[in-house]
């Protein structure tokens, strides 16, 4: 895991959104006690974000050693009523979370990841290249990456998708030192999801980008999500009735043994059983407050007591008992917007709605407030509980549970005004302390993304913008450690400008300048996506394959050369021709380390130079060779 994943993956947290619709879902069910695992899987897994927080309480050391990527395993592990709590307890959060992205289509996203693991479920299902729950999971957590990134930085990602990038994740990687893809990877592994599911995940958008045999199971399984993300793809771009023939990918299908046949039935069953969770589950449009609506807000609350422009409060009755009732009366002539509810479920749903400023419930039951109390946001909510008649014993229980006040049922209305004081002065605390850690994050994000911006700018040559030689060094490493572990060949060439300091003798600096960035341009545009070019030295330059033998290399770079060879840079009016000489090696077994293969290639360079220029030389078996 990167630096800047383990970094993105403590400042997310547990704070990813979750639909309200789900907990509201499952609360149901929790009320239910025929209710079984099956069930409430099937509602936990319309959920990216509960389903990773439940996989890393299941896994975690508590439970047990055996890692499971299954949900209806980690709710057998953790059991139903852990759960329903964790589910309710987190969609209040979210309800009240800061720093929405305004321009993340949260519908979008939850509807896509929700197809998606059904097709992958399915196709796992009519090839057995895995169990069909634990792909299910990777197909929902493959782009938990695009949530964390909207969650962490909202302004910064909302700019991004607003600008439309061609390519998302090289606009992330630029922007944020990291893309979607590696964070979902880094996150599905922080849920201990099985490295052997999480990394094929990691490459579901492009399995080529991968260093996976086609024909081994990581390749597969990259390619079974891929085409699982492809169909989900399109059928949300082109509406779920369009014909099976204008979404099958034959040659998708072949590369994980399936007919073209059994792939429409496979994508034919996702759509029915898609549709049939979209009528049980309707996705929200989220609408938080602004920053600057909550700071309005706070103007408002924490005006003096009696001041025309104080907010009104609102509260939540739980109208379990006449003692609870009769407040109602007197709390409106007091200026309170009262919402009754007949029972704790319909108070929860209306707290996942709007959060109220604070909650009056009967002390015969205390289960919502110690559920309010479980979380972070309800630590700071105020609660009021009635006791009817006045009862010692029923006094201590309500604050025992969490209650911040107890008031009898037949409280006069000069007493009640005087109790609401201090829920105004709790409000008003509790939004000036949002305030300033909306602030501090804000801050926090702003300094976390300058500091990977100098990250990534202390990996680039300023001059050409390739990978400068730290860089290049990086890559050497990663590509050689890669070539060892699957056996497949690593080759390098170096790339030396002929005569560059004559050129900068004769026509200036500026037009030396001008001659290294045109060089750039002409061989980035030669780079294949599985190769590294960068700049290592003044006029020489590093071209790193992971997959190359040196007779493909050879081919390439006598292209390369004549390519060069044949150009003309135009400085101020000026025609410069340019020729470059060029060393290959290929990692042999003598060698020990990248540094003996790139010792190699510098050999090869240093013979073509010699030799005449404008020519590559090649190291094999020990000696230097010419084309």
């Amino acid at each position: 895991m990167t630096s800047s994943a383990r970094a993105l993956l403590e400042s997310a947290g547990d704070r990813l959104p979750s639909p309200s619709g789900v907990a509201l879902a499952i609360m149901e069910l929790w009320e239910d006690d025929r209710t079984t695992v099956q069930q409430l899987s099937r509602l936990v897994q319309a959920d990216p974000a509960l389903s990773g927080r439940l996989l890393k309480l299941a896994n975690s050391a508590a439970m047990g050693n055996r890692a499971v990527a299954a949900i209806p395993e980690a709710i057998v592990r953790v059991g139903m009523q852990t759960v329903g709590q964790l589910a309710v307890a987190f969609s209040l959060i979210d309800t009240n979370s800061e720093g929405e992205c305004p321009a993340f289509n949260y519908d979008n996203y939850w509807s896509h990841c929700l197809l998606m693991a059904v097709l992958s479920r399915g196709l796992a299902h009519a090839t057995r290249l895995a169990p069909p729950e634990d792909l299910f999971a990777c197909g929902l957590l493959a782009r938990i990456g695009i949530l964390a990134l909207s969650t962490i930085y909202p302004e910064q990602y909302s700019l991004l998708l607003e600008s439309n990038p061609e390519n998302l994740a090289a606009a992330e990687l630029k922007q944020f030192g990291i893309d979607h893809n590696e964070l979902s990877e880094a996150l599905m592994l922080d849920y201990r999801v099985p490295q052997a599911l999480a990394e094929p995940a990691r490459y579901h958008e492009d399995p080529q980008q991968s260093d996976f045999d086609p024909q081994s199971r990581p390749g597969k399984l990259a390619n079974l999500l891929h085409l699982a993300h492809c169909l989900a793809d399109m059928a949300l771009q082109s509406g779920a009735d369009r014909s099976r023939q204008g979404i099958v990918n034959k040659s998708l299908a072949a590369k994980i043994g399936l007919e073209e046949e059994s792939l429409g039935a496979v994508f034919n069953r996702g759509l029915e059983e898609w549709r049939e969770w979209s009528k049980l589950l309707e996705l929200p449009v989220r609408d938080t407050p602004s920053y600057e609506d909550e700071d309005s807000e706070l103007t408002e609350a924490t005006e003096p007591e009696g001041s025309e422009r104080q907010r009104r409060l609102r509260a939540i009755l739980i109208d379990g008992n006449p003692a609870v009732a009769r407040l109602e009366s007197r709390l409106d002539e007091l200026g309170v917007s009262v919402t009754i509810c007949k029972d704790q479920n319909e108070a929860l749903r209306i707290s996942m709605e709007s959060r109220p400023d604070f909650y009056v419930f009967p002390a015969s039951d205390h289960r919502l407030c110690r559920l309010i109390r479980s979380t972070e946001w309800g630590s700071s909510v105020y609660l009021i509980c009635v006791v009817a008649p006045p009862d010692e014993s029923a006094v201590i229980e309500s604050f025992e549970a969490g209650a911040d006040d107890v008031v009898p049922a037949d409280i006069s209305p000069p007493e009640l005004r005087a109790r609401l004081v201090p829920v105004r002065r709790v409000l008003s605390l509790d939004r000036a302390w949002r305030k300033d850690r909306s602030e501090l994050r804000r801050i926090a994000r702003e300094l976390a993304l300058a500091h990977r911006h100098q990250q990534v700018l202390s990996l680039t040559d300023h001059l050409t913008n390739l990978p400068n030689r730290r860089a290049a060094m990086q890559a050497l490493k990663q590509a050689w450690c890669q070539s060892q572990r699957n056996d497949k060949p690593i080759a390098v060439i170096m790339i030396d400008i002929d005569h560059f300091k004559q050129i900068n003798d004769k026509h200036g600096h500026a037009a030396g300048d001008q001659v290294l960035k045109t060089v750039s341009s002409m061989l980035k545009s030669a780079t294949r996506e599985d190769e590294t070019m960068a700049r290592i030295g003044g006029e020489e330059f590093l071209l790193i394959s992971a997959n190359s033998g040196l007779r493909d290399l050879i081919v390439a770079a006598e292209r390369l050369r004549r390519r060069l060879e044949s150009a003309t840079i135009n400085q101020a009016g000026t025609a410069i021709r340019v020729t470059a000489s060029m060393g290959i090696a290929e990692r042999e077994p003598a060698f020990d380390d990248p540094d003996m293969l790139l010792n190699a290639a510098d050999k090869a360079l240093y013979e073509a130079k010699s030799s005449g220029r404008n020519r590559l030389c090649f190291y094999q078996g020990g000696r230097i060779r010419s084309l």
